[in-house]
């Protein structure tokens, strides 16, 4: 591609500066293992070609806040087979597609709209900003949020990327940033990093004015995963109303399955139940929120599990595994099965159906549920060495594990039978 010298605004050369930065320092890393590091190219030496671009100096000031000179920033871009070949207006019409795209998206976001948000999705990937770099990486963004609102998992990379440009980002992009990578942190159920995420989108949503409806659910679900009640119900009956008042029936779906969860809690079953069935009812309404049957049956009967309501437990974890679509968490419900099959005497034979059926998914599970269910394995098995596992390998893990008590708990009684 034929390099023309655009003239760049103070602004445009702030963020392909940070641009520049971030993919040399990248390159730099890919290339360390490849070569010795007097030869990686991408040393700031090396990228400047021992000064003839520039000195290595004016590429550190360049990186971290501007030059005068454009045509070193259209260089440098070229090295890292990036462009910005548009003028200025041009760009401001790539911009204003953004923004556009970004109300639609949000919306969607908000109302939990899969068939707005893939509508958007197909739009952007026809859409080629290959000569503008900045609104390029707008773009990607976009492209993230839609897909952690469709429940799709990002990967490494992805969220590397996240991490490296947020700071890039500028206005409400900086607020869907911190939105998507609290996302991210909450999936990973790192809960502190998720919530001050999810504050730091809400600061930056509640300047633009974006609707509370969008983050609001986040922030609750951070605050029911730390138990952290004394925020959490407030919140929930804030936004029942507010979901209410707006027809955004898939949130307040959300908002009554984390009443109804709390209600259990303090042993308010009716209560409880009344709103587990408002949220059931709202699913079986709307096809399109199947997949959080999963959820609500399987938080039910977590609850009664906790409760000692055994019976009702089972019944809810078999539910849950009925619709569960995601092969990560299939083993977890499957092992809450077998614990609960095995407290209630249930016939070998049954337990073996369910065992076989966790066989397809173990490849997919964490440390702690693989472990539990290698118990189950060893022991069904007939072989010895399930008890010799259990207290050298499970029980050392699930004594490290906060809220596993009473899973600790049955196999303490399970091997002492």
């Amino acid at each position: 591609m034929g390099i023309k010298e655009y003239y760049l605004e103070d602004d445009i050369k702030k963020q392909l500066g940070y641009i520049i930065r971030e993919n040399r320092k990248q390159k730099l890393l890919e290339y360390k293992n490849k070569m010795l590091i007097e030869y990686n190219p991408y040393t700031k030496e090396n990228f400047c070609e021992n000064n003839a671009v520039c000195h290595y100096h004016t590429l550190t000031k360049l990186e971290s806040d501007l030059i005068t000179e454009n045509s070193v920033y259209h260089l440098f871009l070229k090295k890292l087979d990036l462009y910005y070949q548009v003028s200025p207006e041009e760009h401001r019409e790539n911009m204003e597609y953004v923004k556009e795209k970004t109300e639609k998206i949000l919306r969607a976001g908000e109302y939990m709209d899969d068939e707005c948000a893939k509508e958007c999705n197909i739009e952007l990937e026809q859409v080629n900003f290959n000569k503008d770099i900045i609104a390029h990486y707008y773009l990607y963004l976009l492209k993230i949020f839609i897909k952690l609102q469709l429940i799709n998992k990002i990967d490494e990379d992805t969220y590397q990327s996240l991490v490296r440009y947020a700071n890039f980002y500028q206005g409400i992009h900086y607020g869907i940033a911190m939105h998507c990578l609290g996302i991210y942190y909450l999936n990973q159920f790192k809960t502190s990093e998720a919530k001050e995420c999810f504050l730091k989108a809400k600061k930056v949503y509640d300047k633009h004015k974006i609707s509370k409806g969008l983050i609001s659910s986040y922030l609750i679900a951070v605050y029911v995963y730390t138990n952290d009640y004394y925020h959490s119900v407030p919140l929930c009956n804030r936004m029942k109303n507010y979901y209410k008042k707006n027809n955004n029936y898939k949130r307040l779906m959300h908002v009554y399955n984390y009443l109804s969860d709390y209600y259990l809690l303090i042993n308010a079953h009716d209560i409880a139940k009344k709103y587990f069935n408002k949220a059931i009812e709202i699913i079986d309404n709307d096809e399109t929120l199947t997949r959080y049957k999963y959820a609500l049956y399987y938080n039910w009967g977590f609850r009664c599990f906790k409760e000692f309501r055994f019976e009702e437990a089972l019944d809810n974890f078999k539910k849950s595994l009925t619709y569960c679509k995601n092969k990560v968490n299939k083993i977890q419900i499957i092992n809450y099965i077998l614990i609960i099959m095995t407290k209630l005497n249930y016939p070998t034979k049954k337990l073996i159906i369910y065992c076989k059926e966790g066989e397809k998914y173990v490849q997919y599970s964490n440390e702690i549920n693989l472990h539990i269910f290698k118990y189950f394995r060893f022991k069904l098995k007939n072989s010895k060495y399930y008890r010799r596992f259990a207290y050298e390998k499970l029980i050392p893990l699930l004594s490290k594990k906060k809220n596993s008590t009473e899973v600790l708990l049955f196999f303490y009684q399970d091997l002492y039978k």
